[in-house]
Parts: C-alpha cells; sequence; structure tokens
C-alpha cells in the first residue's frame, strides 16, 4: 500500500515541477523577447468618418493602469497561485474626459457608438460619464445600442440622441436601495456573542453582527442618500428623455419599463432593432463606409506630457485601511513609506492626496493623518475625495489645505466603533470545551474571548472609543476651523453626500479630480509642471513575483468579503477599534 501511495505522491510532484518549469520557460521567453525586440508598436491613424466605439465602461477605474514594461500576452489563464495574468487595463475618470475631448475636437470623429453592456463602475463614477457624454453631444452625435441594459447602462446611454436595443433584449430603469446580510440570530445559534462599542448613533457599520435588521437611525440616513440619487437619477433621464418627472416615475413603479415593448411605447428608447440593423442606421446616418475605433485604442492618438521638473504628485489612497504593509487597499506601513518618499523628492512642489476609502482602522488612519500632516508642513497638499471618503478616509484627509468632493461623492461619517467577540458560547456549550486561567491579579494585560466580558473590560473599551473619537472631533475642527460641540452635531457616524458636506462645512469645493490639480499647481506657483503617481504601479515582472510570494486558497474571496475576517487572518493584528462606513449604495 505505501508502495502505490509513494508512486501516486511522486506522479503528483512530477506533474507540478513540469508545470511550474514550463511556465518559467515561458516567463524567460516573454522577457527575452520583451528586451530584444524592437519597438514596433504600431501608430494609430483615424480614418475619416469614424465613430468612437465605447463597448466597455468597466475600464473606467480610479487611476489609468500603466503600460506593463514587460508584455505577457498569454492567451489561456496560468495557474493560481503562481501568475495572475487576468489584470485589464483601466482608465481613470480624467483620462476619459481627455479622449472624450480630443475626440469632440478631431474633424476625422463623426460621433460616439455606445454599447454600454459593460458597466461595473459605482453611480458617482457614472454620473461623471454622463456628464463627459453630455458635453461631448453639443457639437457631434452620440448613437446607442446593447441587448441589455442594466440600471446604470441605461443611465449613461439615456444622454444618446438615438437609443436602440434589441428585440428580445432587457431594460432596467427603477429605484435605488440598499440590502445588507444580518448575523445576529446565527451568532446567537452559534454560541457567538458580539460586544459592539460606539460613539454615534448613525455609525451602523456593526449593526449587521448586532441587530437582525437595519437600525431607526441607519434607514433615516440612507434614505436620505438613496432620495437624492434617485433625484438625479430622474432629473437627467427625465430631461435627456423628455418624459416628464412625475410620468418617468410612475411607469418605474408600474413595472413599465423592463420589457423592450414597454420601454419603446413610453419612450424610454428611440427603437426596438438588431445589431445588424443598428449597423444600417448608422451607415445612413454616418456614412456608408464608416469605421469604429475602440476607446483604449484612439487613448494612443493622445500623447504623453513632457518632462518637467517640477512635479505634482498623486497619492492614491484607495480601499480598506489596514495597519502593516500590502497592496491591495491602504496599509499604514506602506502608505507612510510613499508620503516619506513625496516628501524628501525636492522636486515635487505639491501633493493631490486621492481618497476613496470608507475607512478602516482607527490605529493606522492615525498613524496616515499623522505623516499626511508632517507631508503639509513642507508641501501644499489637496486632498480630493472620489465615491467614498468617510470615516477613516475623511480622518486622513483632515491634513490638507482644501477638501474637493464631487457633487456625488460620500463624505462624513465621523464616529468611531469596536468589536470585541466572546464566544464562551460556543466553546462551552455547543462545542464542549472548557477554559481555566490562572493569573496573579485581576488585570493582567489581556482581555480572553472565552469568557463573558467583566465590567471593568467593557469600560475599557468604551473609554478607547469615547477617546478615539474625541481626537476625531478635534481633527475634524482643527481642520474646518470649527469647535469640536459643531463637529459633533454634524458628526455620530453621519453620512452626507458632497454638496451636503460643502453646506455644512465639511468640505471647501464641489468640483472634480482636475479642479485638485489646477488647485495644487496655483498653490505652489507653478504654470507648467509633469504628473507623477503614487504608489508606483507594479510590472507585470513584479506582480509575478508578488503572486509567487502569496499563498492563495479557494476561501480568500469570502475573506475578502469581510473585513473582520480579513484583519484577524491577513494582518499582522487585529484592531478592534474602527472608522469603518459598511454599507455600500451601489
Amino acid at each position: 500500500m505505501n508502495f502505490l501511495k509513494d508512486i501516486f505522491l511522486g506522479a503528483i510532484k512530477g506533474i507540478l515541477s513540469l508545470g511550474i518549469a514550463l511556465i518559467m520557460l515561458l516567463i524567460f521567453l516573454s522577457v527575452l523577447g520583451a528586451l530584444f525586440s524592437p519597438d514596433t508598436e504600431e501608430e494609430v491613424v483615424v480614418s475619416e468618418n469614424s465613430l468612437l466605439y465605447i463597448d466597455n465602461l468597466s475600464l473606467i477605474g480610479d487611476r489609468d493602469t500603466k503600460a506593463d514594461e514587460l508584455n505577457f500576452d498569454f492567451e489561456i489563464p496560468l495557474p493560481l497561485p503562481l501568475i495572475d495574468n487576468s489584470q485589464t487595463e483601466k482608465i481613470s475618470l480624467l483620462t476619459f474626459k481627455n479622449i472624450i475631448k480630443k475626440a469632440s475636437e478631431d474633424n476625422k470623429i463623426k460621433g460616439i457608438y455606445l454599447n454600454v453592456e459593460n458597466v461595473g463602475i459605482s453611480f458617482n463614477k457614472a454620473e461623471k460619464v454622463r456628464d463627459i457624454l453630455e458635453e461631448f453631444k453639443k457639437s457631434k452625435p452620440i448613437y446607442s445600442f446593447a441587448d441589455l441594459h442594466t440600471k446604470g447602462a441605461y443611465f449613461i446611454s439615456s444622454v444618446s440622441d438615438f437609443m436602440a436595443i434589441s428585440p428580445p433584449g432587457f431594460i432596467s430603469v427603477s429605484g435605488f436601495g440598499i440590502s445588507e446580510f444580518f448575523y445576529k440570530n446565527m451568532l446567537d445559534e452559534l454560541g457567538i456573542k458580539i460586544n459592539l462599542f460606539r460613539v454615534g448613533e448613525y455609525k451602523g457599520a456593526a449593526e449587521t453582527y448586532v441587530r437582525t435588521d437595519f437600525s431607526k437611525e441607519n434607514e433615516e440616513q440612507y434614505l436620505n442618500l438613496l432620495d437624492y440619487r434617485m433625484s438625479n437619477y430622474l432629473n437627467k433621464i427625465s430631461k435627456s428623455r423628455s418624459i416628464e418627472k412625475d410620468k418617468l416615475l410612475s411607469i418605474i413603479d408600474d413595472f413599465e419599463t423592463e420589457l423592450p415593448k414597454d420601454a419603446l411605447t413610453n419612450k424610454l428608447i428611440d427603437s426596438l432593432i438588431y445589431e445588424d440593423e443598428m449597423s444600417n442606421y448608422l451607415k445612413n446616418k454616418v456614412d456608408s463606409s464608416f469605421k469604429k475605433i475602440s476607446l483604449l485604442k484612439y487613448r494612443k492618438t493622445i500623447k504623453n506630457d513632457k518632462y518637467n521638473r517640477n512635479k505634482i504628485a498623486i497619492l492614491y489612497a484607495i480601499g480598506n485601511i489596514l495597519p502593516g504593509s500590502g497592496d491591495e487597499g491602504i496599509y499604514s506601513e506602506s502608505i507612510i513609506k510613499e508620503i516619506k518618499k513625496i516628501k524628501k523628492n525636492k522636486n515635487i512642489k505639491s501633493v493631490v492626496l486621492y481618497v476613496n476609502s470608507g475607512g478602516g482602522s482607527a490605529f493606522a488612519s492615525d498613524l496616515i493623518a499623522r505623516e499626511l500632516k508632517l507631508l503639509n508642513d513642507e508641501k501644499p497638499l489637496i486632498a480630493y475625495m472620489s465615491d467614498v471618503c468617510a470615516s477613516g478616509g475623511y480622518y486622513i484627509s483632515m491634513p490638507a489645505d482644501t477638501l474637493i468632493a464631487s457633487s456625488g461623492s460620500i463624505v462624513g461619517s465621523i464616529g468611531v466603533f469596536g468589536l470585541f467577540p466572546e464566544i464562551s458560547g460556543l466553546l462551552n456549550d455547543k462545542l464542549k470545551i472548557t477554559t481555566d486561567k490562572i493569573r496573579t491579579n485581576k488585570n493582567i494585560g489581556e482581555i480572553d474571548p472565552f469568557k463573558p466580558l467583566e465590567e471593568d473590560e467593557k469600560k475599557l473599551f468604551q473609554r478607547g472609543i469615547n477617546q478615539i473619537y474625541s481626537d476625531f472631533l478635534s481633527i475634524v475642527a482643527e481642520g474646518r476651523s470649527m469647535t469640536t460641540e459643531e463637529v459633533d452635531k454634524l458628526a455620530r457616524g453621519k453620512v452626507y453626500y458632497g454638496n451636503e458636506g460643502k453646506e455644512l462645512n465639511l468640505i471647501d469645493i464641489v468640483g472634480e479630480f482636475n479642479d485638485a490639480i489646477k488647485l495644487a499647481a496655483e498653490f505652489a506657483d507653478i504654470e507648467k509642471y509633469q504628473i507623477i503617481e503614487y504608489p508606483k504601479q507594479k510590472t507585470e515582472i513584479e506582480r509575478i513575483i508578488s503572486s509567487l510570494q502569496q499563498t492563495k486558497s479557494i476561501i480568500d474571496p469570502f475573506i475578502k468579503s469581510n473585513w473582520i475576517l480579513e484583519s484577524i487572518i491577513k494582518n499582522d493584528f487585529y484592531d478592534p477599534f474602527q472608522m469603518r462606513l459598511e454599507y455600500r449604495i451601489d
């Protein structure tokens, strides 16, 4: 039996070794090819009577992906955890705006052809994309066709001069909502008690673990956000499609928007045709020989900024705020290294902090905010708030000279909570395991999760929460030139849209990313400059090496879907004190 087992194990090891050797050979050959082949990138030529073809708006993200120094164009997906070659190119909203602007001024481009079946972006970005297209529409037409229209896709494509959907297709024009899992009953059944400590009745980030439904306060504030979003949604569609707002809301509530024939009857679209018929329509409207040029291909016609000694640094803070070091998220040690690099670089005259984060660890947030304060002591610092700049994300923005957010950005959530799991019920009642401890005195510097919290321990947790909240109020009061009492009235975990934030003095300017860059140049008193980005994006080789160093498992997606699990398993330590916005409304 052992003999057969040894043969089986030997065969498995041999197959794995062969696979790894093959992959490394492919990498080696690709490196050689990239290093020794001449730069033969074909120059993009735009034909007469061209349409800018946009068929994947999901490629719009927070920042551009850097072109790989070494291009591994494998046609088959390689096995994880060895190599992840599934990363797709991304462009920022600013780049998208520049592409569309150039197309509007290019005589060879006769319009835009939209196919919006791939729209995996936030509603905030969808609004900006729509505004950019609306500006283009002032000079040239936009045509839209798709088999399927999600809510976000229809919202964007409704700006078109002509909008069609295939007869068997589907369209979604509807309201907005938030749904959430609540784990209290499950945890009770397992014998796990979650001790929640917080300041702020609107700080609902941990309610999913201690309640079975939304609290009254969170229902109130999130309904306010949803109503604001719905109002914008209805107003823009109503204007573009020439449908009265009340009529539009009525057909939505009567479920007369989803079926293609209903959409046509209610003037939500202009035609029900197939893709080949759409092509014939464009031949009649544009030219019988019209050509399509993709967004990414047309992007190559835009020249990059030339070298300039004066630099404006863009520091990206995207994702959860976590202690320690890492790549995917805002890790305190990693971003602090980047901040110190920026501070030492004498050619960098000012900095834009680009934030898209709902926060995270209070400990890590404070360390990052401190380092940004030291940076701002030497160089102008502008904070631009993207989709979300809440809780810890808002906290780290406070050292900036000026805060800029778009009208649809979610800001605020000034508040703190702490979670401590107590699993004595699971251990004692469910698993029939008992624990005991010998100690010299009552306080031995650690809290035991295997027994109920004592009153002194509960008081300690709450005191810690109160102290962090007090510090949060103080840093906001200093940054916004307000009293802590004034901040407290706006805080307590409550979230706002950018427009509300401006009215309440939580931000300075309702604007866009480009406004932040212009202001940074103004503060630095420079007219010509070069943009440099931090952290530097990894090349293909660096991503491969990083992937080889990581241990992946089939439970990784489950871990990443829950910040508590990720904090405990993936990081150096679990920070029980959190500045975090939990719910997502996209």
